[in-house]
């Protein structure tokens, strides 16, 4: 019998540990972008025209200089420089292994404006602190969450409000095939408040869903998976499946009006390999982008190939940008020469190329196109101050804007030099880069303008490394004209081995340069951004608020003050119990974290309406009948689903995996809850219809990719292949979709 949804009081409810809760009851993007300096004639009659200046990068000049470029980099590539550029271990490149089990992909954007319907709006759980309800009351169904406000993020699973897409594994390791439908009858509703059972009842289907044929049967086609749904019964069915090519992986997907679009790749491991700084790692891969038209029985429209493999990929109204690394495979070449005459003999070798045989094919419609020049191609200036020591390498990135209609190539540039990280907004592209050239970590940024040609706007050199990848991402924030980030050092000081610098950037006045405006610490604010070897957890900039977590035993919630660019400020701390590894702004007063609890993952809500005062309205275990229980969105923003469904309710969705205390059997579950009176923190209260949840024992594979959809009352919640159905108000029915 289905419970009715409870309001989460003070009293725990069934198994849920509930850690100062009572106070949730009872208590109280920017636009534009910086313009390169154009040189000035100079006054009075005569005289000639100063050059413009330059900055760190500088644009190629001739098909000769580009191959001498290219060979340069092939000539200086060693084992030490892999090291120096990182062997891909902890890089920071805005990869996570997966099919972008993130990225890519958060800062003043995030993710909730769901209803990409025909194209129309994207970008994520938005909440720009103009306009804290997002703009989402009236769209029906969720997106996926995204980094930033109308940037759009390629991601395993794309909904339309009708259709569910999924893209296949890599491995494509099913197939334990159910009979039609499959009712996880175990699954309670988690509304028991008797205090004695666990509120989220049996986990997982038991003796009334046995209707399970164990035996491998036929692999199905591989390819994407179609489901049509509906939303009034919380159901959904394959109706059709899109076939693959057998070397193609699918990285991910994006909707656009009515194409689906699959970014795929020849390369098993994705975007991130073992070895991520050696030019070998990425020879003889290409990447693809294949549109299906959704109105044409998914007919196969226009597709786009690039030799090379994929680094990331985002989506604006400008259309799709298309990040890729490329290096040239050359017979006979030897990467990492030993001795002089292998050195000699790559340069004879290199000598007797033309620069065209370095640049990577592309291919529309399988015809080849040619839309990248030399002087697009830029390179590091080794006049510039901050020019690292080891210039020039035989990766090339290259940076496509693609028509996601047409698969026509808008716009293109490349850089031949190690890029590892990429950030973009409606307005700006970044790239970030690890140098460990004077014995610690430090970082390249460099900014490139979203107008035509893809002009160059400048570059930094800051101390500390920027781990981008996942909810590493929120450390890299545009807002402006201004940039922000937060970069890590780690000391040889035993005390004290870990340290934190907020850096804010705007562009230099004389130069195409980032110059820092701002940061903590500093003269005038010393203290640190943490207390001693505490490591940095969840970051979220919100407009002219930024908020840290650090971490050792307690968790230390920073709110900084960043109204004036040149003189940032700690405005208020807080000390807590546990860590938020992920931070969600529910609206401008209050913000939300996911994160750990004595080895369980919780959920805690921040009052932050006062930034000196900040307060924390409570706190919860998700739930304490698990152990070693973790949220995939601590690390993953698109596992985690927030809908603002109305100006006076939200709701939300998170994934909880661990295993079960009396068992040890591993367990997956899906927490729904609302939000009711998000804007005041006083009148805020928490309730719950229950959780999804599935067991090893109900036969499904649980090590997929997490994500859920919710629309209008139906909730979608897809497990790898799988996909499980309800409706909001009764979870405990819920079934696997055919």
């Amino acid at each position: 019998m289905l419970n009715q949804a409870v309001t989460i009081s003070i009293r725990a409810l069934g198994g849920l540990l509930l850690i100062l809760l009572a106070a949730l009851t009872s208590c109280g993007g920017g636009s534009g972008g910086p313009n390169q300096p154009v040189a000035v004639p100079p006054s009075g009659g005569g005289g000639t025209v100063e050059p413009p200046p330059k900055g760190l990068l500088v644009a190629l000049e001739s098909p000769d200089e580009f191959k001498q470029k290219i060979a340069a980099g092939f000539n200086t590539a060693s084992p030490e420089r892999a090291a120096a550029l990182g062997d891909g271990t902890g890089s920071s490149d805005g990869l996570d292994g997966g099919s972008d089990g993130g990225s890519g992909d958060d800062t003043g954007g995030g993710g909730d404006t769901g209803g990409e319907t025909d194209g129309g709006d994207f970008g994520g759980d938005g909440v720009p602190m103009g306009d804290a309800s997002g703009g989402t009351e009236t769209v029906a169904f969720t997106t996926t969450y995204t980094l930033e406000t109308n940037v759009d993020e390629y991601d395993v699973v794309k909904y339309n409000g009708s259709q569910l897409f999924i893209a296949p594994s890599r491995g494509m390791d099913c197939c334990v095939m159910f009979e039609d439908e499959v009712a996880f009858d175990g699954l309670d509703d988690g509304g028991s408040d008797d205090g004695g059972s666990d509120d989220g009842g049996a986990e997982g289907a038991t003796t009334d869903s046995t209707d399970v044929a164990g035996d491998v049967q036929e692999m199905p086609v591989r390819g994407i998976r179609v489901l049509t749904t509906d939303a009034v019964n919380g159901l959904a069915q394959e109706t059709h499946r899109i076939p693959l090519a057998e070397d193609q992986s699918v990285e991910g997907l994006y909707l656009v009006d009515r194409n689906l679009i699959a970014l795929t790749s020849t390369a098993w491991w994705g975007r991130h390999g073992d070895q991520f700084g050696r030019p070998e790692g990425w020879l003889n891969q290409s990447v693809g982008l294949e549109s299906f038209d959704l109105d044409e029985d998914f007919s196969a429209r226009h597709s786009i190939r690039v030799e090379g493999a994929l680094v990331n990929s985002r989506r604006t109204e400008a259309g799709i940008f298309l990040v890729t690394r490329h290096t040239p495979a050359i017979d006979g070449l030897i990467y990492y020469p030993a001795s002089q005459e292998e050195v000699d003999q790559n340069q004879n070798l290199l000598e007797a190329l033309e620069p065209e045989d370095f640049l990577p094919v592309i291919e529309r419609d399988g015809e080849v196109v040619t839309p990248v020049t030399y002087d697009q191609c830029y390179a590091i200036n080794p006049e510039d101050d901050a020019a690292p020591e080891a210039r020039g390498n035989p990766i090339l990135t290259l940076v496509l804007q693609i028509d996601p209609d047409s698969a026509e190539v808008i716009d293109a540039m490349c850089l031949l030099e190690s890029i590892e990280g990429v950030y973009l907004t409606t307005t700006s592209l970044y790239f970030t880069s690890g140098l460990y050239e004077i014995g610690e970590a430090e970082t390249l940024i460099h900014q490139f303008q979203l107008e035509d040609g893809l002009p160059y706007a400048g570059s930094t050199r800051l101390l500390g490394g920027l781990f981008l990848g996942g909810n590493r991402d929120y450390r890299l924030n545009e807002n402006g004209r201004t940039l922000r980030t937060v970069l890590t050092r780690w000391t040889n000081d035993v005390d004290d081995r870990i340290d934190h610098t907020l850096y804010v950037l705007e562009p230099a006045s004389d130069k195409p340069a980032l110059s820092i405006v701002g940061q903590l610490p500093n003269d005038q604010r010393p203290d640190e951004l943490g207390k001693p070897n505490e490591d940095l957890y969840g970051v979220r900039f919100m407009g002219d608020r930024g908020y840290l977590v650090t971490f050792e035993r307690t968790d230390p919630l920073y709110v900084i003050d960043l109204t004036d660019a040149s003189d940032p400020k700690v405005a208020g701390t807080l000390e807590i119990p546990g860590f938020s590894n992920f931070l969600h702004p529910v609206s401008e007063s209050v913000l939300m974290g996911i994160g750990q609890i004595d080895s369980l993952a919780k959920i805690e809500f921040f009052n932050v309406a006062d930034l000196t005062a900040p307060l924390s309205l409570g706190a919860m275990a998700l739930d304490n009948t698990m152990d070693y229980s973790y949220s995939p969105a601590e690390w993953n923003r698109k596992s985690f689903t927030y809908w603002r469904r109305a100006e006076d309710q939200h709701r939300m969705a998170i994934p909880v995996e661990g295993y079960l205390k009396d068992s040890w059997q591993w367990v997956s579950r899906l927490y729904l809850f609302e939000i009711n009176n998000p804007a005041d923190p006083a009148a805020l209260t928490l309730t719950t219809p229950g959780y999804l949840s599935v067991t090893e024992q109900d036969g499904l594979s649980l090590w997929g990719e997490q994500r859920s959809i919710l629309h209008e009352d139906a909730v979608f919640w897809v497990i790898g292949q799988e996909v499980i159905t309800s409706l909001w108000g009764n979870p405990r029915q819920a079934v696997r979709a055919e």
